[in-house]
């Protein structure tokens, strides 16, 4: 069964993943690359690719009139919110930081595994949303029980982190534009 308006909303859906999926390798690479950042300049870092986040996934919920997840505004906003708060203070030292990220990922990582379970019945690739939101709970659960270890190796968690998370939002957004592409939609798994 399929029909242009479901093929064109996997595919602006998988566009939307791939994008988010880009930004977060290239933040995760960035912090790779300036491995002397200095904390401010991670603060500000962290709350450009927050908000672009939060900014990204809200404009795919509003856009998406129909099939679209309370979940998937949850994130966004409070993608926005962490960046905000990121920006508000940027002198904030490592321990909050990891804190303020720490809550930011576990409450993501929530967030996309409801929306997970939400489209089990629709997308057959909703095991990798749930796969990406076990990753964003679990990071956020370490930097939450364990803040102590230093900013260095939150630099180094942040970026393998960002680096994974973006790679699975990648092959997200492929799955589905691929799915949007078939000339057979495949709706349900079954």
């Amino acid at each position: 069964m399929s029909d242009p308006l479901t093929q064109q909303l996997f595919k602006g859906s998988g566009t939307a993943l791939i994008i988010r999926g880009i930004a977060a390798v290239l933040f995760g690479i960035l912090v790779v690359v300036w491995p002397g950042v200095s904390l401010l300049a991670m603060v500000i870092l962290f709350g450009i690719y927050a908000v672009f986040d939060g900014v990204a996934n809200i404009a795919q919920y509003v856009t998406r009139k129909r099939r679209r997840s309370a979940w998937q505004l949850v994130g966004g906003i409070i993608s926005v919110l962490a960046g905000l708060v990121a920006f508000a203070w940027p002198g904030i030292t490592a321990l909050s930081l990891a804190l303020v990220i720490g809550l930011w990922a576990l409450i993501l990582g929530v967030s996309q595994m409801a929306l997970a379970f939400e489209v089990k019945r629709t997308v057959g690739l909703w095991w990798l949303w749930l796969i990406t939101g076990i990753v964003t709970t679990v990071f956020g659960l370490f930097l939450i029980v364990l803040p102590g270890p230093g900013i260095l190796s939150l630099l180094g968690l942040l970026s393998s982190f960002a680096i994974v998370f973006g790679v699975l939002l990648i092959a997200s957004g492929v799955g589905l534009r691929r799915l949007g592409e078939s000339p057979v939609t495949r709706l349900s798994t079954g």
